[in-house]
């Protein structure tokens, strides 16, 4: 590790202030983009992380983060966390103690920063910014003085060019969140660790270097990040601010560019000659090189035959095409059926083989689906789905080839388990795919992530809310025998407003129906019994007072033994919906199934009132990222899918 280069990591997802309870959990995004920052194979920085610390820390880390710094050093400033303005429009950044109402003092102010910045002596200076707002911050940048522009060998073993200056990439240019009073709402979910982990992958896996030359600039970086960022969320996007002489080199990659000195002289000038018949004739030695187990020779056919196609004439065109098609990835087998499985079994795994020359073997794989998973064996893959997700589930696995992209069906039937659910481990962590020196073959690393969209699902949801930390006890913990549930609601089958309304309805049908038999009995046995008119008269007003005020009784009642015994109402179970607990995905206990009975159905005791209560209670529902009604928030429960 080049000791002149710094990075300081800066990741805040837990606030003592309800109102910052929004932002998801960035914090193992950040750790794991300081691990690849550290990696002395990939970033070769020093790399100090600060988690969840409080303003006066956060102030003081950076501070001392850009003090006492020489011409000669590298630095790297990352904050992960939420960006707030105050009613003059100026920008901080959140830390662990900030009060919204006190930013001044409670919070690290983007001047702070732009000052430690400006009187910095490093040669240069990258910030990222994973926060809201985060195109703010350039808005009071001025040139930093830059001096001569010096060689420094960044890498001692790589011998890279540094730029002066400064550059700043922020996540995103628009307003993402905003402050209602003294608490954050946000119109539409923007998860903030989609550019961190854009950040992690471009870097650790090499894509970012988009020149193929061994090296990760940051203009390459930002280009790569960008893209990642709107195809995954196209209401973000990043943006930057870049002030250097020079370019700056983040990191190495096992990417190198190779040129068409692969191929034999006479090959090149053959498919460079104005003569038709020529390059026709090269065309088919083209065809043939691409089958050759020497990865120079094959990537320089492969990339001749790709200018053909671009450049040449139709039917020269279409002769490369049809030789670039010998050579696509051919997995087998060609569909992925896991069958049935039951729920919280461990994951089933199936292999596929990569079949014809090195150059069909060298793809990536890419999920379409969080519940795939994607780990590497030497010219395999070996795949496993999560079972933690009832239903019959289709997905897709995408193989990128170098010459296309084939598509793998992935289906799967989670069937509900018949025993308790397992208690979940922190899954192995597969190997990374990495292209070899010339971008060949299916390599395993020593470590890296699993090739899935999202991290591992580890983390047990009493501790996650989904808009920030759950305020439980400590000595409150996960029921032995359960598992956790994941910790971002894209992962689960989640009921939607509709189908809990239309749910909803059938069981007031239901408890109607309940009620006005009843009554029709007690009327038959009155007039058997022949009694007095006056009698028959007092107790019409008793049921009539008991069946609009009894009403609100009678759904709880109803709801409470329905969930407890049953996981889910009438209603529900007819429109494949269940009620779970969203601690650990296991059934309701008695406490919980009454405290969530109680506080729909006892409301609606007071007529009219009653009914307009429940309805503005259910009205989160439609905005919140787990779909959860206000009394599914008091009760801890979540309303999950068990048919897709």
């Amino acid at each position: 590790m080049s000791s002149g280069r710094h990075a300081l990591i800066v990741a805040t997802d837990t606030y003592e202030d309800e109102g910052l309870e929004h932002l998801l959990a960035p914090g193992e995004d950040a750790v794991a983009l300081a691990g690849v920052l550290g990696n002395s194979e990939i970033g070769g920085f020093g790399v100090e992380v600060v988690r969840n610390g409080s303003a006066y820390m956060v102030s003081r880390r950076v501070e001392d983060f850009f003090a006492d710094r020489s011409r000669s050093d590298s630095l790297l400033l990352h904050f992960s966390c939420h960006g707030l303005k105050n009613a003059s429009g100026q920008l901080f950044f959140a830390a662990a103690d900030t009060l919204p109402q006190r930013l001044s003092s409670s919070a690290v102010s983007a001047d702070f920063v732009r000052g430690c910045m400006a009187e910095c002596r490093a040669r240069n200076i990258v910030l990222l910014l994973d926060c809201c707002y985060g195109g703010a911050f350039m808005e009071g940048m001025v040139p930093r003085a830059a001096g001569d522009v010096n060689v420094l060998d960044a890498f001692s073993e790589e011998g890279l060019a540094s730029g002066h200056g400064y550059a700043v990439i922020t996540a995103s240019n628009a307003m993402e969140y905003a402050f209602e009073g003294t608490r954050l709402s946000t119109d539409r979910q923007v998860c903030p660790s989609v550019f961190t982990r854009a950040l992690t992958s471009g870097l650790a896996s090499g894509e970012a270097d988009l020149d193929a030359d061994g090296r990760v600039s940051v203009n390459e970086l930002y280009d790569y990040v960008y893209e990642r960022v709107r195809q995954e969320n196209p209401h973000q996007t990043p943006s930057r601010s870049i002030n250097l002489q020079g370019d700056v080199y983040l990191a190495r990659s096992s990417r190198r560019r190779t040129g068409g000195e692969g191929l034999p002289e006479e090959l090149r000038l053959a498919v460079s000659s104005p003569e038709v018949f020529s390059r026709r004739g090269a065309v088919t030695e083209l065809c043939r090189l691409l089958q050759s187990q020497d990865g120079e020779v094959a990537d320089a056919a492969c990339r001749a035959l790709h200018g053909l196609v671009r450049n040449d004439i139709r039917s020269i065109a279409d002769e490369a095409s049809q030789a670039l098609a010998e050579v696509t990835v051919r997995p087998s087998p060609e569909r992925l059926d896991f069958g049935r499985v039951s729920q919280y079994e461990s994951e089933p795994h199936r292999r596929i083989q990569l079949l014809g020359p090195l150059l069909a073997r060298d793809c990536v794989p890419r999920p379409h689906d969080d519940w795939i998973h994607v780990s590497v064996e030497a010219d395999a893959f070996d795949v496993s789905v999560d079972t933690r997700r009832l239903g019959n589930l289709e997905g897709t696995l995408t193989l990128e080839g170098r010459t296309g992209d084939t598509d793998l069906p992935v289906t799967v039937e989670v069937l509900p388990a018949h025993g308790p659910a397992p208690v979940e481990t922190d899954p192995p962590h597969a190997p990374e795919h990495r292209r070899g020196q010339h971008g060949f073959g299916v390599g395993a690393s020593a470590s890296g992530p699993r090739f899935a969209p999202a991290p591992p699902l580890s983390t047990p949801l009493r501790k996650l809310h989904p808009t920030g930390p759950v305020p439980e006890p400590e000595s409150q913990v996960t029921p032995p025998g359960r598992e956790a549930l994941p910790r971002s609601p894209d992962a689960l089958s989640l009921a939607g407003v509709w189908a809990r309304s239309a749910a909803r309805v059938i069981d007031y049908g239901l408890v109607f129906l309940f009620a006005l038999g009843a009554v029709f009995v007690m009327l038959v046995v009155v007039s058997v019994l022949g009694v007095s008119a006056s009698v028959v008269d007092t107790f019409a007003e008793v049921v009539l007072v008991l069946f609009f005020l009894g009403w609100g009784v009678l759904l709880f009642l109803y709801d409470w033994l329905f969930l407890r015994y049953r996981g889910a109402t009438f209603g529900k179970m007819l429109l494949g919906l269940r009620v779970v607990s969203a601690r650990d995905g296991g059934p309701l206990s008695h406490g919980q199934a009454a405290g969530r009975a109680a506080l729909f159905g006892l409301p609606q005791t007071i007529p009219l009132l009653g009914h307009l209560l429940i309805l503005f209670e259910c009205l989160p529902a439609r905005t919140d990222p787990w779909k959860r009604a206000g009394h599914d928030r008091r009760a801890r429960t979540l309303v999950l899918r068990t048919r897709t």
